[in-house]
């Protein structure tokens, strides 16, 4: 049969539920009180359990009719925010240097939004912002592989190594002329290779990672301008940004690059996501696969809360607590209560975000880390700039 046959379209077309439909299912199963086995469905709707099994683990599409009839089944109404259509053709995707995020905790409201503004509203740049260690990669690694079947070009690549402009887009060419199966000649000037890109954007709908964006920043000053040599970079976001196309660049980075920030705006295809850390009670269950813990609701709020719920931050605290003080919160707490740093690991991640910022900006943290009472912005400014050489303002 022709792959172009009105039957084979029918057969691949299907759907998938999205994390929010997945969480208004858990929130009306929840607000029941009992758990549904599969055959109680099959009572309820009359599905198969091979297709329930399907609707539950969200990899395989199933016809929309079988999706709504599952969903009504707990007395709800399908909408559009609640399911995606799946792609069935071929993948073409390179995933580079991507993580291992086997092992994902949560996040739901964030994929949920990352979902919304790439798929539904169509946005052409879209930048996740954090400090180091709060899980930007693999967030953008995991709503990447969550979502690939709805591109027809996935590609992932880190910036940790700080390749060129030249050297990223030479990269990226080849593996996408390769998977299209087309003679790989990428052009030679930098211009040639940032339209070949443009033209592959507006073709094909695609999905292009580019990780740890702070590299290719300056620090300790002018936050978010590229350094020297590296000024093409900005010259890509604004092409990117600008242009109509229907693909999608995802960027990460400790902070906003400058030309990302021209482009934001609320008519413009631009948004960016600033990401906390995690809520004490997804925080704790990043502890669970690391061994036995001893502690109180409350040891666990103040533990995961000291740190920030940076993943990181917290991966490093389990294996400490397991070692240094069998698996005892209360322990590290009394440690953490005395002013005592246990882990120099954090130590590095907090300098390696500090160092990032501008001398004034250092001065200002410093100041309100040290002063235990109440400080105005008055009052900080002042001594900043009188420890920077300066004079104080008189306050209005």
């Amino acid at each position: 049969m022709s792959s172009n046959s009105p039957s084979q379209h029918k057969r691949n077309r299907g759907v998938i539920l999205t994390p929010v439909g997945w969480r208004k299912l858990e929130q009306a199963e929840k607000k029941s009180g009992q758990h549904f086995t599969k055959e109680q469905i099959r009572d309820r709707t009359g599905l198969s359990i091979q297709t329930i099994s399907r609707i539950r683990k969200r990899k395989v599409a199933v016809d929309k009719d079988s999706l709504e009839c599952y969903i009504k089944a707990f007395g709800l109404e399908l909408t559009d925010k609640d399911y995606t259509h799946v792609r069935q053709e071929n993948q073409r995707q390179d995933w580079g240097d991507a993580p291992n995020v086997s092992v994902f905790y949560d996040r739901c409201e964030e994929m949920a939004q990352l979902q919304q503004w790439v798929l539904e509203e169509n946005c052409r740049l879209v930048a996740l912002l954090g400090m180091g260690g709060i899980g930007k990669t693999a967030l953008a690694t995991k709503f990447a592989q969550n979502f690939k079947t709805e591109f027809d070009i996935v590609v992932w690549r880190s910036l940790q190594n700080a390749p060129t402009l030249e050297e990223l887009l030479e990269s990226v060419l080849q593996s996408i002329m390769q998977m299209l199966q087309e003679e790989p000649v990428v052009p030679t000037s930098l211009n040639g290779k940032l339209s070949k890109l443009m033209e592959y954007f507006r073709d094909k709908h695609c999905l292009l990672i580019l990780d740890n964006a702070e590299t290719i920043l300056s620090a300790g000053g002018g936050a978010g301008h590229c350094l020297a040599k590296y000024e093409g970079y900005g010259q890509l976001f604004k092409r990117i940004g600008e242009v109509s196309h229907q693909s999608c660049l995802l960027v990460t980075s400790r902070e906003k690059p400058k030309d990302i920030v021209a482009l934001e705006g609320e008519e413009k295809k631009m948004r960016s996501l600033q990401l906390g850390g995690l809520k004490p009670e997804d925080g704790r269950k990043l502890f669970q696969d690391r061994g036995q813990f001893t502690g109180t609701d409350a040891e666990w709020i103040r533990l995961i809360e000291h740190y920030g719920g940076n993943p990181f931050a917290l991966k490093m605290v389990a294996a400490g607590i397991q070692q240094l003080f069998d698996g005892s919160i209360a322990e590290l707490l009394e440690y953490i209560g005395q002013g005592v740093l246990v882990f120099n690991d954090i130590r590095d991640l907090l300098e390696r975000q500090f160092s990032r910022l501008s001398p004034v900006e250092q001065e200002v943290m410093l100041w309100l880390a040290i002063n235990r009472e109440p400080l105005s912005e008055q009052g900080v400014f002042n001594r900043s700039a009188i420890a920077l050489g300066g004079h104080s303002v008189p306050s209005r």
